[in-house]
């Protein structure tokens, strides 16, 4: 059922249990004044309205809804006939309301979910099957209340009021309903092979059957995505680009401004130079990936991160680095944290070691002989400085090392 079919079904029902004309728009008001708002107006702009066992319940007494009617022009006696009717009647159709904060909070959830499920190359072929997804294999975080995506989708009055404030250019509301809708895109294949004569087993009747009920949801999907890209929502226009292999739009989220996911920027900008920037911004963010690519096209600040961190590979190239520029604390620094690690870099690795056969990779052992190779990494000359300097980059690397971030996981996401 939908808004304008509720209210004019609650219209005819008071009309019919008061005696009295009443206006439609009195029943928005009433609606508002059932749960906790002075005005229809007031409430839409807090909240939508749903069913189905999805929201928040009615907060309003009966006296504060009788009130509301005497404000609008009825008598008391009507007004008590026609509240006590509009109760019951809220009651049965189990009406009740959504905040747009509650909703934001699950969009920012949705998109969330969505990031950290990413395991694909496009990042939203979302395919695996476990209990954080549904049956289209998308994400399904829940609000607060503990309400998921699918039972939300299941409240026809919520859906309704969403599309309802969708078509009034509500952004947040495009925004919403993409990710309700959100879904794979449907293989046409097997449904146009059966309008030509195929005849199908079971198992492709089911994918049949699967396709005719995606096909609609992701056109809705693909509507609501393209509406708040263009209205300048800059995610939605980075979902759509890469979705739908759009560069346009991935062009036009990069020109866009607000929060987005740098990483994916990155996965998919359309220059190199921006592909680094991004890369930048996603390192800074905590994007383990994005730091890590960095360093290994040689960016100075993400090898350092990384030496930070206790790498003993990034340590020997950042005091490597460090003593090619002329910078001797920085030197020792990471020759002082290194050695917190329990490592020298002063100390040369160099060995040999059997270069195949039976012990291809051991330390080269004469009495077995046969073909070797040299391994490992020259002793770094660091440069002479005072005691003074070397107490200061000692305490340095005490400094980074007792904020080392604990655990395997580094305090950097693994995406």
């Amino acid at each position: 059922m939908t808004l304008k079919e509720l209210a004019h079904l609650a219209q005819q029902t008071l009309q019919t249990n008061s005696g009295c004309p009443v206006k439609r728009s009195h029943v928005h008001e009433l609606l508002a004044a059932a749960f906790g708002h002075r005005s229809w107006a007031a409430f839409r702009a807090a909240a939508v309205l749903a069913d189905a066992g999805v929201g928040d319940g009615p907060s309003g007494a009966t006296s504060q809804l009788i009130g509301r009617a005497v404000q609008l022009g009825y008598h008391q006696q009507a007004a008590a006939e026609m509240v006590q009717s509009f109760v019951a009647f809220i009651t049965e159709h189990r009406l009740s309301s959504i905040s747009w904060s509650a909703l934001g909070a699950w969009l920012v959830l949705s998109v969330t979910a969505e990031e950290e499920d990413d395991d694909s190359d496009n990042g939203y072929d979302l395919e695996e099957d476990n209990d954080q997804f549904d049956e289209d294999g998308t994400a399904v975080p829940e609000l607060a209340t503990g309400t998921s995506r699918e039972q939300l989708m299941r409240s026809p009055m919520l859906m309704s009021s969403l599309e309802a404030a969708a078509a009034s250019s509500n952004l947040q509301a495009h925004c919403l309903l993409a990710a309700l809708y959100r879904c794979r895109t449907p293989n046409p294949y097997l449904y146009e092979e059966s309008l030509k004569g195929r005849a199908l087993n079971a198992v492709e009747r089911g994918w049949v059957d699967d396709y005719l009920r995606l096909e609609p949801q992701h056109r809705k999907y693909e509507a609501h995505l393209k509406a708040a890209a263009l209205g300048g929502v800059r995610a939605a226009a980075l979902e759509y680009g890469t979705h739908f292999e759009s560069r346009d739009f991935i062009a036009l989220a990069e020109r866009l401004t607000g929060d987005v996911d740098a990483y994916m920027m990155a996965r998919v900008a359309t220059t190199p130079e921006a592909r680094a920037s991004w890369l930048r911004v996603a390192a800074e963010r905590g994007v383990r990936s994005a730091l890590e690519e960095l360093a290994y096209q040689g960016d100075a600040w993400a090898e350092e991160r990384f030496a930070e961190q206790g790498d003993i590979h990034w340590l020997r190239m950042a005091a490597e680095r460090a003593v090619e520029i002329g910078d001797a604390m920085r030197a020792w620094t990471w020759q002082y944290l290194s050695l917190e690690h329990g490592v020298d870099l002063t100390r040369s690795t160099m060995a040999a070691y059997h270069d195949g056969g039976q012990e291809d990779g051991q330390f080269y052992d004469s009495d077995f002989g046969g073909p070797m190779y040299v391994g490992g990494d020259e002793g770094l000359v660091l440069p002479t400085v005072s005691h003074a300097e070397q107490q200061a980059a000692k305490a340095q690397a005490r400094t980074i090392f007792a904020k080392r971030p604990k655990g395997d996981d580094r305090a950097w996401s693994n995406r």
